[in-house]
């Protein structure tokens, strides 16, 4: 009986997910321990090609379903969910990589005491060669938290303590199942969905500040493609995560720091989304993100975080919710929007 359920979006990965494989049955805990769930999501390229030649070296250890039409890794990730058998799930990106005792120490945590949460720290990672960090630490303590009163939900929210993505954790099967907590199907940015949602209901989180998960910078992911229609998928996502707060009774104890997520997130968000992610930033989207943003958060001025948690720079962009800016206006901010961001690069 395996202890660690390994769920496997794949997509048009045949450059990377051997990388991938490779330091997952290179584990130092065994691959006794693993069940590796590959989901091909309807791949173009020879991606099931490769992951058939794994299945045959560990016919034991590797499940593979292969998906006709393409449904983004949210629906793979659901899909993966179903087939999973053990107590413990982690998420993997397919062009990804781990440090060869990941799951070691992740799971060695979870038989000191009852987490619902492990995770570490992940670390950028332009390598396209299977390589390992030669210094993994962050210089911070490690550290667990019981988040078991209102206002330590609050801030555990607040800081998003878990990680906002689905990778560099362990979690226990069951917080997933009996909350109800799945993925966006069909839609890009489905972890800023999900993300926000875990941290309402994890209680006991422990936190490894060693960079033991490869966050791979591929120039040809999701997230950096130019001019894609799917870039508006961030406002259908934003909108369904603020309707299941409202659904679940979030909005009772937890207005302001939901009202401020979403600013941050579907306002700040997406405008950083239009001024990198276009050629030509759209004036439309620009009013249509504002409008969204209102009818949730009809005035930013009444949130007691904005203030303490905004840089000058963001405040300024906030203020854009409530300023009448004509299509001149928005092109220049745009100009000295993207300035800002790639002088920080």
């Amino acid at each position: 009986m395996a202890d660690i359920s390994v769920i496997l979006p794949c997509y048009n990965v045949e450059s990377y997910i051997d990388r991938c494989l490779t330091s997952i049955t290179l584990q130092t805990i065994g691959m006794d321990a693993l069940e590796i769930i590959c989901i091909d999501d309807a791949s173009t390229d020879g991606t099931w090609n490769h992951l058939q030649e794994w299945e045959q070296k560990y016919p034991e250890n590797i499940m593979l379903v292969h998906c006709d039409v393409n449904g983004r890794q949210g629906t793979a990730r659901n899909i993966g969910l179903q087939y999973a058998s053990t107590d413990w799930i982690a998420f993997i990106d397919s062009d990804d990589w781990l440090e060869l005792d990941y799951f070691e120490k992740l799971y060695s945590i979870t038989q000191m005491g009852d987490f619902d949460i492990v995770s570490c720290q992940n670390k950028r990672d332009f390598s396209s060669t299977l390589t390992f960090f030669d210094d993994r630490g962050t210089g911070r303590e490690n550290r667990f938290m019981l988040i078991d009163t209102v206002e330590k939900r609050k801030l555990f929210f607040n800081l998003q303590s878990a990680g906002l993505g689905a990778c560099n954790k362990i979690i226990r099967k069951e917080l997933l199942i009996d909350n109800h907590i799945y993925f966006p199907e069909n839609l890009a940015y489905e972890d800023c969905y999900w993300g926000p949602l875990l941290h309402f209901y994890a209680k006991r989180v422990y936190l490894i500040e060693e960079n033991l998960y490869h966050y791979f910078v591929n120039r040809h992911s999701t997230v950096l493609q130019m001019d894609a229609d799917y870039h508006t998928d961030w406002l259908t996502v934003q909108s369904m995560k603020w309707d299941e707060w409202v659904q679940r009774g979030f909005l009772a104890d937890y207005r302001e720091e939901l009202e401020y997520d979403f600013l941050c997130t579907c306002y700040l968000g997406f405008l950083k989304i239009i001024f990198l992610r276009y050629t030509e930033p759209s004036y439309s989207l620009y009013l249509l993100v504002k409008e969204i943003t209102l009818e949730k958060v009809s005035d930013y001025r009444q949130n007691k975080y904005i203030k303490e948690g905004l840089s000058e720079f963001y405040s300024t962009l906030i203020e854009t919710l409530l300023l009448p800016l004509d299509k001149s206006q928005f092109q220049q901010l745009a100009r000295n929007a993207k300035a800002y961001w790639n002088a920080k690069q």
